[in-house]
């Protein structure tokens, strides 16, 4: 298979990062669990992952309350600066508005984990989301991020 060299990094920016320093995003799982049945697959690990979210959730409010968006950030710090990991993202019923949660890590490790949901009335109300940007802040000063690929601003 051929590919130009123009449309080889076009396809090699689907999700992209910056930020090759001291504090890198090293990939972002978005998982979407939606209404209906869990899929049946092969592979075990795709029921796994429905089942893990709907863990502990006993009758259909449950469920409902537990539909959206997750979002896991993987993150390196080499500084082990104290910071902020910031996920912006918009959704469907809101248009081009952005929406952003923020959590303080005080002391990062050398790899770190980071996780957010968009679940529960936000969802419902809102709509599932369309786009999202995962940044690192330290100092007031973005050192890493990882954008969806149909992330603009």
């Amino acid at each position: 298979m051929f590919f130009s060299l123009p449309s080889l990094l076009l396809l090699l920016s689907g999700c992209a990062t910056q930020g090759g320093g001291p504090v890198t995003i090293t990939k972002v799982n978005p998982y979407h669990l939606q209404t209906g049945s869990i899929a049946k697959t092969a592979d075990e690990m795709v029921e796994f992952e429905s089942r893990r979210f709907l863990y502990g959730a006993v009758d259909s409010e449950d469920h409902k309350e537990r539909w959206g968006n997750y979002f896991s950030i993987f993150w390196k710090s080499e500084t082990k600066a104290p910071a902020t990991v910031r996920l912006e993202y918009r959704q469907g019923g809101t248009g081009p508005a952005i929406h952003r949660k923020e959590t303080f890590v005080p002391e990062p490790g050398r790899r770190n984990v980071t996780k957010f949901e968009v679940t529960g009335d936000e969802y419902r109300k809102k709509g599932k989301v369309t786009q999202w940007k995962a940044s690192i802040v330290e100092n007031d000063e973005v050192v890493a991020e990882y954008k969806s690929f149909l992330w603009q601003q």
